[in-house]
């Protein structure tokens, strides 16, 4: 077994270190609707931004937001002096005008299941030039894999023919372990690499399932590039996107926010095996996008300490505490531009 997947095998991480340049959909000049938004014509002349236009016709919040740090900082001391050893680190992301905030935004984790996003990005990014991809798959053999646990898994038949689409599914929705294995051996360690190397994440020497090594703000960088459809072209980020967004996780950042808002989201929760069949959780962390109408947003929060509940609950009520705050401010914000009309 080589050493990517024997790390992958134990804890399924990564680390995540993306830097990239500001996307905007560009427009086909050649159809326009009541819906399209058009550019003045002396756009490339002028000396503000250029595609100020698209927010306004697309009923999007482009101003900044008032600072909500303090509320977040407050939320999260009080959770500490009834849990002294929780840790959490934040990450929030205006995605309108790329504004961000950050509490312990370089405390370094685990980042666990949190791997299946790049790995589900390798895939697609193959998939760009060789679209019989699909058409292929894996029969299921239990003793290929080892003894893997599973975090909420898709059961799986032995001997079974499945679909690299099926497993793409069961590794996004379900966050299945199993299918992830599936994946990395069907792709092979050699393309996984090249890609984690493009998007400047590395495995380095002495990685183990104890290492602490991403935060939260590098990994948020991976949903940015998803997002912007920066690496992948628009139909696969779109593709990997719509996979997120029906993830079966319903707690965390899911549960923070409206049920009808929708949210491409994936968690990672990191461990450890007690013996007698038991796990006792180390870290829990959970990243989205979350598609305000007005002001779409990323956030990620990473936890370690205390006990999965209680993180479970914190990653939920500092999403709640966020998307109140955006959710008045931009509600005031389209108020006042009425007013002034």
């Amino acid at each position: 077994m080589s050493k990517l997947t024997q790390i992958i095998s134990l804890v399924l991480v990564a680390i995540v270190s993306i830097i990239i340049g500001y996307y905007l959909p560009k427009k086909d000049t050649k159809k326009t609707n009541s819906s399209t938004p058009v550019l003045a014509e002396n756009f490339s002349t002028s000396l503000t931004n250029p595609v100020l236009p698209y927010y306004t016709q697309m009923g999007l919040d482009h101003s900044e937001l008032n600072s909500f740090r303090d509320k977040l900082e407050k939320y999260i001391q009080k959770e500490k002096k009834s849990h002294p050893d929780l840790h959490v680190s934040y990450y929030f992301r205006d995605l309108n005008n790329g504004l961000w905030t950050g509490i312990n935004e370089r405390e370094t984790f685990s980042p666990a299941s949190l791997f299946k996003v790049p790995l589900m990005i390798a895939l697609l990014k193959r998939s760009e030039t060789d679209p019989k991809v699909w058409t292929m798959g894996v029969h299921y053999k239990k003793a290929d894999l080892g003894d893997i646990p599973e975090e909420s898994g898709f059961k799986k038949e032995e001997g079974k023919f499945y679909s690299i689409e099926d497993l793409l599914n069961q590794m996004i929705i379900h966050s299945d372990n199993a299918a992830s294995l599936l994946l990395l051996q069907f792709l092979g360690d050699t393309a996984v690499m090249h890609v984690i190397d493009e998007l400047n994440m590395h495995v380095g020497n002495g990685f183990h399932e104890n290492t602490n090594f991403v935060t939260v703000k590098a990994y948020a960088g991976i949903f940015r590039i998803l997002y912007n459809a920066s690496f992948l072209n628009k139909e696969m980020s779109e593709k990997a996107l719509n996979l997120l967004s029906q993830a079966k996780y319903d707690k965390g950042i899911r549960a923070g926010v409206p049920s009808n808002i929708k949210v491409a989201h994936k968690y990672g929760k990191r461990d450890e095996n007690i013996g007698g069949g038991k796990l006792h959780n180390l870290q829990l962390h959970h990243f989205g996008l979350v598609y305000h109408p007005r002001k779409p947003f990323l956030i990620g929060v990473m936890t370690r300490g205390a006990d999965v509940e209680t993180k479970n609950r914190v990653i939920k009520e500092l999403t709640e505490i966020t998307y109140k705050e955006v959710d008045s401010q931009t509600k005031e914000n389209s108020h006042h531009k009425v007013f002034a009309e």
